[in-house]
């Protein structure tokens, strides 16, 4: 009756505190934390001839902490000789491990020595050694009081004559226990000290702030490069390049790069030289004057220059070119001296000719300076249907504006009616 009525007790309890279980955020067992606890269990004689009846017993027990996950524990039985005629008092020792700390629940299992003493009424009494192993799981309410539900197996061995080698025995408990001391488990405070979002243990910069693309370190330009690693920090550019930019692509970074919106080899600091005569398309005047031509360096990059007689042929007034009055026509009779004109500027690729139309003082202005255009037009598309390349080939007509004799005499207005070569590179 008492045995049921305690166990009975113990359920109520239980019953009323289970429901708090997920109210505690902490983990219990504190290394160096010591525990006392008491219980009621149900006694159970699992060998059939041991002349003893189930029974119920009174349990108090010590345990010591030395780490989350193991402890020892010493724990007395004691049962009455309420049922039985004979008090027993069992006495055990136990390694115990934690097979899990989480925060409400702790199972357990645990094993060592058992020293048992049967007392009867009449006669001597009985001590027998023996080992017990035990199971169980701890619930906790609150952060130092918790339930414990546990089952031990206790082997006691005979030593008298008569007595079997080994009688078993079964003890279910259910009780209450307290946690005391031991060294508070301080969570781990990760910092960010830089604030940018990233933990200072995976940041690489942690303080400065930074971004996910560099690791948690500042990247102003977004090319996943550090700014202190970044040649270039405020220009996006490639890894390979240390950040920085090449519009080019011709693997020399802009800032470097004295072409940098055209690739050129390095040699040339990223200038081209598509004539490969050793003198680069620099810009400005230190550049390749004929870009598309081969030349000498010492010419700027131009052929050399053509001979005085050879410049004479393409240079100054072109006596013997003449039109028809008024008109833009060339008669035939001048076509001898431009083909000449034409076969040196063959042989000189690389010049450049204004042709200068003039005209004599006869007629107004406006007509006079539409006929010494279209004149020095006219001059110009022949030369290009000889095969002299029109860039090469500049026309400007200048009217009556540029005499070079009096236009009071025929003579005079017959020699200001001209073609002039004016040889704008050579």
């Amino acid at each position: 009756m008492l045995l049921r009525t305690g166990i009975t007790s113990l359920i109520v309890i239980l019953g009323l505190l289970v429901p708090s279980l997920n109210a505690r955020a902490a983990l219990h067992v504190a290394p160096t934390s010591v525990e006392a606890g008491a219980a009621i269990n149900g006694l159970f004689f699992l060998d059939s001839d041991a002349n003893l009846g189930d029974t119920f017993s009174y349990r108090a027990h010590g345990a010591y902490n030395v780490n989350r996950w193991l402890g020892a524990e010493l724990g007395f039985d004691f049962a009455p000789k309420e049922v039985n005629q004979v008090v027993m008092t069992q006495l055990h020792l136990n390694a115990v491990v934690n097979l899990m700390t989480s925060e409400t629940v702790v199972p357990f299992v645990g094993a060592g020595p058992s020293f048992t003493t049967v007392i009867p009424e009449e006669g001597e009494r009985d001590s027998d050694l023996g080992f017990n192993a035990m199971a169980g799981v701890k619930l906790y309410p609150w952060k130092r009081l918790g339930v414990r539900i546990d089952a031990r197996y206790v082997g006691r061995l005979g030593n008298d004559e008569g007595e079997k080698d080994l009688e078993s025995d079964l003890i279910a408990g259910l009780g209450l226990f307290y946690i005391h001391g031991g060294a508070e488990e301080v969570e781990e405070v990760v910092l960010d000290t830089d604030g940018d979002g990233f933990i200072d243990p995976e940041d690489k910069c942690p303080t400065t702030p930074g971004v996910e693309s560099a690791g948690g370190c500042p990247d102003e330009d977004g090319d996943t490069i550090t700014d202190l690693k970044d040649a270039c920090p405020k220009t996006p550019g490639p890894v390979e390049l240390n950040g920085c930019p090449d519009a080019d692509g011709d693997k020399i970074v802009d800032k470097s790069d004295r072409c940098p919106k055209v690739p050129g080899p390095a040699e040339y600091q990223g200038c081209p030289d598509p004539d490969d005569d050793k003198v680069a398309n620099y810009p400005g005047d230190e550049g390749d004057r004929c870009p598309s031509i081969p030349g000498d360096p010492a010419y700027g990059g131009c052929p050399a220059p053509p001979t005085p007689e050879s410049l004479a042929r393409f240079s100054g007034v072109m006596q013997g070119i003449t039109f028809e009055k008024a008109k833009a026509v060339i008669r035939s009779k001048s076509f001898k001296l431009l083909d000449e004109a034409i076969e040196e500027l063959q042989k000189h690729k690389h010049v450049i000719v204004l042709i200068e139309g003039h005209t004599s003082s006869e007629g107004s202005d406006q007509m006079n300076m539409t006929l010494s255009q279209q004149r020095a037009d006219a001059v110009k598309t022949y030369m290009v249907s000889k095969g002299i390349d029109a860039s090469r080939l500049e026309t400007k007509g200048f009217g009556k504006s540029k005499p070079i004799a009096s236009n009071d005499t025929k003579a005079g207005r017959e020699q200001n009616r001209r073609i002039t070569f004016t040889p704008l590179r050579y």
